[in-house]
């Protein structure tokens, strides 16, 4: 790409992954042309697979890419949790649908709905600045390019360059890390279409079938070597992760031995905290944050995914009221400035629509992410009694929710 200073864009998203492609798609569908910018060189989908609840189901028919996503994912009918040292097995029925689908799927879905030029790999956003006068977002790119925009949008995940550029808190980081990979099995698994959650000392372990012969897995760790904490080496990753699991069933160890050794990815798990989802300004003018940018979560209610196609839509929803693509003739300052108005009330709509949503997933994952580390039982029993006097038996019932309609 040539370097220097491009034409007025209408809306930049930057970051193209889950939220980034999914948030491009919603406004493609209203008829606003986008450009997303993506760091990578190409599509990345790192986390090898995503559950996905009915809210993110929802979203996902608003995009009108479910059907062919769930030709690609089995419905999971419960979850069965087990501690590896006794045999009481603790059984749930899901209520709603829920499935568990490949993020290279997912993210090449979005991808192939989009028009042709909507997606610009290898552009690393290094600067962000706000032109007061113009009223748009100008933004500088690791290949001396300038990208001006009338919308700025931030679905660049947890290290989000345009969270820090709107005064976002840093995330904060778990002792706890996630080794998550792939495992196809030619001639079938036997885990039916169950979610099974093991605990082991040290280590927790989920399975999720996404079909009859692949399934994803995740395993949390509290303690790591040094060298394995920060690597990117996949081999070393799965070799920590089995050695942790020491003493768990035969089955289960042979799906992590058998991995597709490149979907295997290590990640320290974050979150935004909880009472930031009420403090924190997530706009300011005509730029906002969506996904992971704006909510991190730890996994364990396993909304984070569902919550950022939420996002997508309703951002899209509330653009839709605004003139974005209207050209005011010469830079009318007058008509430049009823344009910039009408998009931060859209932005402010949705953040507004967002927060209440998002406060509700943010603390219960927190809750849930604490209960993990406590260092004493008493504190757990605390802990476990907040969870339930908040949610009051309702743990699941954050899964069925409607982001409502494009």
């Amino acid at each position: 790409m040539a370097t220097g200073e491009e034409k007025l864009h209408g809306v930049l998203i930057v970051g193209g992954g889950i939220c980034g492609l999914a948030t491009a798609l919603a406004l493609h569908i209203k008829g606003i042309d986008c450009l997303v910018l993506e760091k990578a060189e190409s599509l990345r989908a790192t986390g090898a697979g995503i559950s996905l609840k009915v809210s993110g189901w929802r979203a996902l028919e608003q995009l009108k890419v479910s059907e062919e996503l769930r030709k690609l994912a089995v419905p999971l009918t419960g979850m069965s949790k087990k501690n590896i040292n006794d045999d009481k097995v603790i059984e749930a029925s899901y209520r709603t649908e829920c499935r568990c689908v490949k993020r290279s799927d997912l993210v090449e879905t979005l991808a192939r709905h989009l028009p042709g030029g909507s997606i610009r790999f290898g552009c690393q956003v290094e600067a962000i600045s706000f032109d007061a006068v113009a009223r748009y977002s100008v933004v500088s790119t690791s290949d001396g390019s300038t990208i001006r925009a009338k919308v700025l949008i931030g679905c660049d995940g947890s290290n989000s360059v345009v969270a820090k550029f709107l005064g976002l808190k840093p995330v904060r980081f778990l002792p706890l890390w996630a080794a998550r990979g792939l495992t196809y099995m030619p001639d079938g698994h036997s885990f039916g279409n169950r979610f099974l959650h093991l605990l082991g000392e040290g280590i927790s372990f989920r399975l999720v079938p996404v079909d009859d012969k692949t399934v994803y897995f995740s395993a949390v760790q509290s303690q790591l070597p040094k060298e394995c904490a920060s690597s990117r080496d996949p081999a070393l990753i799965q070799q920590v992760a089995l050695q942790a699991m020491q003493g768990y069933p035969e089955d289960v160890l042979d799906v992590v031995r058998r991995c597709d050794i490149a979907s295997m990815s290590l990640a320290q798990l974050c979150y935004r905290a909880p009472w930031n989802m009420v403090l924190q300004p997530f706009q300011e003018g005509t730029v906002t944050v969506a996904g992971d940018a704006m909510h991190v979560m730890g996994p364990f209610i396993g909304q984070g995914g569902s919550a950022s196609l939420e996002d997508a839509v309703v951002i899209a929803r509330c653009l839709a009221k605004t003139d974005v693509l209207a050209a005011a003739a010469d830079n009318d300052d007058d008509d430049g400035r009823k344009q910039a108005k009408s998009i931060e009330e859209a932005l402010r709509s949705y953040v507004k629509e967002r927060r209440g949503r998002i406060l509700r997933l943010s603390v219960q994952a927190f809750l849930n992410g604490q209960v993990i580390v406590a260092s004493s039982e008493l504190k757990k029993v605390l802990l476990r009694a907040v969870l339930a006097v908040l949610f009051r038996g309702n743990w699941d019932s954050h899964g069925d929710y409607d982001c409502g309609s494009l």
